[in-house]
């Protein structure tokens, strides 16, 4: 079944093959029925000239024209056309030539015919007769690579480490990109080693494509030189042998052939001769023309455009080879004919010429590509360093610390940078204790202030109460007096003494130190101290018991969380339907802690005061309980925000998570 299956594959490739050369075939023949009515056009207006200019425009279409039964014309002369069957105009017909089988169509214009010519196939029937040529012998199909085993195997070897390398390149490169979502995102170092390793292969293969080609070029261009100067030679050798002929034909030259086939294994090359007309007078190697591989007629490039000395490829069937020509003249310096020397360059002899020079470059090539990538690596990573040291001390910058400085010892465009960071840290530290100073300041007198304000308050009313007894003292309403004014003297002190206990509190507050916290369990002890409140409000936990650490201080944050569900209890007071919710959630990188209470809500008009010290609304309050919260929290890198409205207050805290947690 796989077998049946195989070979109508095979059968289906063969058909389309087909398919597409009969395609090829048609449009090549609707395009010579085009040029073929601009050249009966041509012909008619007797422009004979403009011809050559019509037919360079084909490929693969041959033109001749007939002037009774006489050549006058042709474009091309790859075929071998010695006698075509004159058949019925303007209808194509097959017929095989000496080297090729094609389509041909005769055309009538006036007193011209008009032979096209498509080859579709080509051939050389009688390749033995090349072996006693110098310029074809290569075409044999014994030929021999001209390159050892040992070259192509060393070659492919290097061709394999090449490709391999850049291979490596281009796939760490895609799959950084796609790592780092584009290249905008990449870090410094990578980008810049990006462009130059890009850049570096870029060149790398553009140096190494110029460089074959290079080779190739200059290997053809030898050949060329040494073509045309054995057609110089030659050239001289057959003036002196002709030096008093004034045209070439076969009664004036009969030992033509055999003084070119002298000088032929002079120059080791072969030599044709065509006359003034364009046909081949005589050859070193006779054979050919007589077997049909090569036309007897001259390339019209040199005989209607006047070229000479004139070196190009022209075709043997398919293949290409080098002709150059060059004037026959005599002593007179007039010209009696055409000197032909071609020179078949072989593929291989140019792939061995490109073989050979890869053999010695490949090998330093690669250790240049190593070594150049090796030392972008390290020139990238020193330059970036400093910028990384700059970016890494700049997010671990920390006021007061010793350890801000950078060194560099460079005096290059990056210790420029550093050493104007550095002056930056100085002056910066500079203003903060400046700025520090004069915050501490402002806050002790507005904390004398406050405590005046907050110590005035219950003075009055005892100063008050002082004066009545004074008056009342001797009389009989003395021992009531006295009994009151000592229970509103004693409801005064204590009033005193909370608020010297709230300042003294808020001075002595240490700095935040931050360590690992287990969250959950300091959270449910906070609302396990108020559980049993005066009001009887009950307090709900949802969240976890256990699993998440926080950064934190450990003794403070406690206080925090005192604070906020004491606001919320007192927020509450008497409200029988009061309820408070606490949430705690895991937000991947922080932790969320709210705290819910269905109060009345905090006024518009103080929103934004209810975090500043000494602001409260409470009679014998400090005002400093959510300042010391918010304090807690930001310094332990958190941060704490509330949404209110009249049906209630939320207090969210934010917290980062340990490592440890995530």
């Amino acid at each position: 079944m796989q077998n049946k299956h195989f070979i109508g594959l095979v059968i289906t490739g063969m058909l389309l093959v087909a398919c597409q050369k009969h395609t090829s075939l048609i449009s090549r023949q609707q395009n010579a029925e085009r040029q073929i009515e601009r050249i009966s056009q041509v012909i008619a207006s007797h422009h004979l000239d403009s011809l050559r200019d019509i037919t360079r425009q084909t490929e693969d279409i041959y033109f001749y024209i007939y002037h009774d039964d006489d050549l006058v014309f042709w474009s091309e002369n790859s075929l071998t056309i010695r006698q075509v069957t004159h058949k019925a105009a303007d209808e194509w017909f097959e017929q095989t030539v000496e080297n090729a089988k094609g389509l041909f169509r005769w055309t009538e214009i006036e007193d011209y015919s008009l032979l096209t010519a498509l080859p579709v196939e080509w051939e050389i029937k009688n390749k033995d007769i090349l072996h006693d040529s110098f310029s074809f012998h290569a075409l044999q199909d014994n030929e021999e690579s001209v390159t050892s085993l040992w070259d192509v195997s060393r070659l492919r070897a290097y061709y394999f480490i090449c490709i391999s390398l850049i291979f490596a390149f281009v796939v760490v490169g895609i799959f950084g990109l796609i790592r780092a979502k584009g290249f905008r995102n990449l870090r410094l170092i990578y980008k810049i080693l990006y462009l130059v390793v890009t850049l570096m292969l870029i060149s790398f293969v553009y140096i190494f494509l110029m460089s074959v080609q290079y080779v190739r070029r200059h290997y053809e261009q030898r050949q060329i030189n040494t073509l045309q100067n054995k057609a110089v030679y030659i050239q001289s050798a057959l003036q002196n042998m002709y030096l008093w002929n004034y045209s070439l034909t076969s009664t004036n030259t009969p030992g033509l052939t055999i003084d070119l086939q002298d000088l032929a294994y002079t120059y080791a090359t072969d030599i044709n001769v065509y006359d003034l007309q364009g046909r081949l007078v005589a050859s070193s190697t006779p054979q050919l023309f007589e077997q049909g591989v090569l036309s007897t007629l001259i390339n019209p490039d040199v005989l209607y455009d006047h070229t000479l000395p004139h070196t190009g490829y022209e075709h043997l069937g398919s293949i290409q080879y080098l002709n150059a020509y060059i004037e026959f003249i005599n002593s007179s310096y007039v010209r009696i004919g055409y000197i032909s020397v071609p020179s078949f360059i072989s593929q291989d002899e140019i792939n061995s010429e490109v073989d050979s020079f890869l053999t010695r470059l490949l090998p330093p090539y690669i250790i240049i590509m190593v070594l150049a990538l090796l030392i972008s690596i390290v020139v990238v990573h020193s330059l970036t360093k400093p910028l990384s040291a700059l970016s890494e001390r700049m997010s671990s910058f920390r006021l007061g610390n010793r350890d801000n400085h950078i060194h560099y010892a460079y005096q290059d465009e990056v210790g420029e940078l550093v050493n104007r960071y550095n002056a930056m840290v100085d002056e910066l530290e500079t203003s903060a204790k400046r700025i520090a100073r004069s915050e501490r300041e402002g806050a002790w007198r507005t904390m004398a202030r406050q405590i005046a304000h907050e110590i005035n308050n219950p003075l009055t009313p005892m100063k008050l109460t002082i004066q009545q007894l004074q008056r009342v003292k001797g009389t009989e309403r003395f021992d009531a007096a006295f009994d009151k004014a000592s229970a509103m003297l004693i409801e005064q002190i204590d009033t005193l003494s909370r608020i010297a206990t709230s300042f003294s509190t808020f001075a002595k507050m240490p700095e935040v130190q931050i360590d690992e916290v287990a969250i959950c369990e300091k959270l449910t002890d906070a609302i396990s101290l108020h559980a049993t409140n005066t009001h009887r409000i009950p307090i709900r936990y949802v969240g976890p018991d256990t699993g998440l650490i926080v950064e934190a201080d450990k003794e403070q944050i406690g206080q925090v969380f005192t604070n906020i569900i004491r606001n919320a209890i007192q927020a509450l007071g008497d409200k029988p339907d009061g309820d408070i919710i606490v949430v705690l959630k895991d937000l991947n990188d922080q932790i969320e802690i709210s705290v819910s209470d269905n109060g009345p809500g905090i006024p518009e008009e103080i929103q934004e005061k209810i975090f500043t010290p000494n602001f409260t609304t409470k009679t014998g309050g400090s005002g400093l309980g959510l300042a010391i919260s918010k304090n807690i929290v930001e310094g332990a890198g958190g941060h704490i925000t509330f949404t209110t409205s009249n049906k209630g207050t939320t207090f969210y805290i934010y917290l980062k998570k340990s490592k440890q947690s995530k």
